[in-house]
């Protein structure tokens, strides 16, 4: 096994992943890239080094990512720069001689998909498929972590969901699903070349499943109301949560980074159906059955999402 790249490893994901590889081999060869090398300088060793790299500066990923023959790219969260960011990332891989790439893209990719995120990640899969390198897509569905934590949890004190998601379906995915999945598929890389893979839960529901497990959950009635396009942006507008989205841009007193343009986008793409897609790749992937929505929201129904990394279980 050769040198594994982590690209945006001080995040929740690298971090997880890190975790995992490192769990399964105590001395693999690990490179965590990261914008902000001084949030994991503890325990680098020559075996598990950190460097700083930035999608945005190229020559930084080039030092980054020399010596590295797999490389998981996170993607970026910038909306109008990602796919030029992931281009920087891919002609590095290339320059550096990665051979294989574990990409994390979204559910639901494809050219009609309304959600601004999924046309981003359309762009660098088509992208990646003409890089010449061998890669895996790991397509994820919206983290039950978000459906409880950042949607539920509101209604609980309201007791009212509402959303622009009509009667649409979706399938959250735990966190620990995501990483257990792209963890597999950078330790047998070779096994995955070339799959794209739906990283789901095994429930397909929609937001009035949702609010009736999180009234079993919690305790209290939470009813769904779905609201239009347009109520819902002027909710966001009234809660002070910005049109467009900007990395600069201070986080909400839940610790998330939020602009009203992505979330309607991702709304209207459950309420079209985009996004009721329900696979078995995560137990293909691992061989193991993922987690529930509701085993999720009772582990997480005390936290703050900003809080549910440093509570992996």
């Amino acid at each position: 096994m050769g040198r594994i790249v982590i690209s945006g490893a001080s995040g929740d994901l690298g971090h997880r992943v890190t975790d995992l590889l490192l769990a399964a081999d105590p001395d693999a060869e690990l490179t965590l890239v990261t914008r902000t090398p001084e949030k994991l300088r503890q325990g680098e060793t020559q075996r598990h080094r950190v460097c700083r790299g930035d999608y945005r500066d190229a020559a930084s990923l080039d030092a980054a990512y020399s010596g590295g023959e797999i490389l998981f790219l996170i993607s970026g969260l910038n909306l109008g720069r990602r796919v030029s960011e992931h281009r920087n990332a891919i002609s590095a891989a290339q320059r550096a001689g990665i051979r294989h790439i574990v990409y994390t893209s979204v559910g639901g990719v494809q050219p009609n998909n309304p959600a601004l995120s999924s046309r981003d990640h359309c762009q660098t899969e088509l992208d990646l498929r003409a890089s010449g390198l061998t890669y895996t897509i790991l397509r994820n569905s919206l983290y039950s972590e978000i459906v409880s934590n950042v949607l539920v949890a509101p209604g609980v004190e309201s007791g009212l969901l509402t959303q622009a998601t009509g009667d649409g379906f979706i399938a959250p995915v735990a966190k620990s699903d995501v990483a257990g999945s792209a963890a597999t598929c950078l330790l047998q890389n070779e096994r995955h070349a070339g799959a794209v893979y739906e990283i789901t839960g095994s429930e397909l529901l929609n937001f009035h499943d949702i609010a009736a497990i999180g009234t079993e959950v919690h305790g209290v009635p939470v009813k769904y109301a779905p609201v239009s396009v347009e109520e819902r942006l002027a909710f966001f507008d009234s809660v002070g949560i910005p049109r467009t989205y900007d990395p600069d841009m201070p986080p909400s007193a839940d610790g998330h980074m939020w602009a009203s343009d992505e979330l309607i986008s991702a709304e209207m793409a459950i309420s079209e159906g985009y996004q009721a897609i329900m696979s078995h790749h995560v137990k293909h992937i691992t061989g193991q059955e993922p987690a529930s929505l509701r085993s999720v929201m009772e582990r997480c129904k005390s936290l703050r999402y900003d809080e549910i990394g440093a509570h992996v279980s």
